[in-house]
């Protein structure tokens, strides 16, 4: 009956030799392992199985070409993936065509994935597209390093890749919760700091920063002369949406303050200003510039 299918199969090793092939492009003679195989399982992909298929009594050839032109390297020649198959497959070092050629295969075993023959001129619809090991994953699949091929690869393009590694994003406080009062739940067996604790070293760092900022150098702005036009001062709007007020405290807030004593002093100050039982939905524009605004004297960076 013979082979009527493309897709993946388990097959038995009939007849191998290594043969030379003319390059009519590169005007070279490349090594080439020839392989002779006859079918005896093929993978349902839908049933996800093995079925018996030796009673269709296929055979195929696969040409497996070892030595080709590299594109990546300019045209130079060099192994093939291919050729990093038949290695695997038949536990050849790659080192002597007369060994792989001479090498002892009876009882090997493997899986080819057999494709359409695409060539104009082919007198036969099938090809042998890739070989694999017997227990390979069946079916279409990218080929990956292991662990010690990925170690040395990156070991030879570190220098490159930090050139191209991109920046690391500086931390940023957390999100604004979408409740405006969630639960706490302390760590196993460890006393969290309380609310007074953290408020009275919030206080003491605010403190610092503002004592720094009074001793500042910076020399005091020239007063205006007398024939200046002064413009009035802007009125500051004491008014902002919750996103807006959470903004504020993301883009100011001092960098060495957690997260969790930022969140906790937001929900803090919501129920001072606004009430315990407030929520974001009955909370004013001029509430939240409260909350932010009080926030901010805890956790901003002077």
């Amino acid at each position: 009956m013979g082979l009527d299918r493309t897709g993946t199969f388990h097959c038995k090793l009939l007849e191998w030799g290594v043969d030379g092939k003319e390059s009519k492009i590169l005007g070279k003679v490349l090594p080439w392992f020839n392989v002779r195989v006859f079918l005896t399982e093929v993978y349902d992909a839908k049933e996800g199985q093995w079925f018996d298929y030796s009673e269709w009594n296929a055979e195929i050839t696969a040409y497996l070409c070892l030595c080709g032109a590299i594109k990546k390297k300019g045209g130079e020649i060099g192994p093939t993936l291919s050729m990093e198959q038949v290695k695997k497959v038949f536990n050849w070092d790659g080192r002597s065509l007369a060994q792989l050629a001479k090498g002892k295969y009876d009882d090997l075993e493997f899986q080819v994935r057999i494709g359409e023959n695409t060539y104009e001129e082919a007198t036969y619809p099938y090809q042998v597209n890739w070989i694999d090991v017997y227990d390979a994953e069946p079916g279409q699949q990218l080929r990956k390093l292991d662990a010690n091929e990925l170690k040395d690869l990156d070991k030879q393009f570190a220098a490159i890749f930090a050139k191209s590694a991109t920046p690391k994003a500086p931390v940023k406080a957390a999100k604004a919760p979408a409740k405006v009062h969630p639960a706490r739940v302390p760590a196993d067996d460890v006393a969290p700091p309380t609310s007074e604790e953290k408020q009275r070293k919030l206080a003491e760092k605010s403190a610092k920063n503002r004592a720094a900022a009074k001793k500042s150098t910076s020399p005091p702005p020239k007063p205006p002369s007398k024939d200046a036009v002064v413009p009035p001062p802007k009125t500051a709007k004491e008014a902002c949406t919750m996103g807006e007020a959470w903004q504020a405290i993301v883009e100011l807030h001092d960098p060495t303050i957690d997260d969790d004593t930022i969140a906790e002093v937001w929900h803090s100050n919501i129920a001072e200003i606004c009430g315990p039982d407030a929520t974001s939905e009955n909370i004013t524009e001029e509430q939240w510039y409260q909350v932010q605004q009080k926030t901010l004297e805890s956790v901003a960076k002077f």
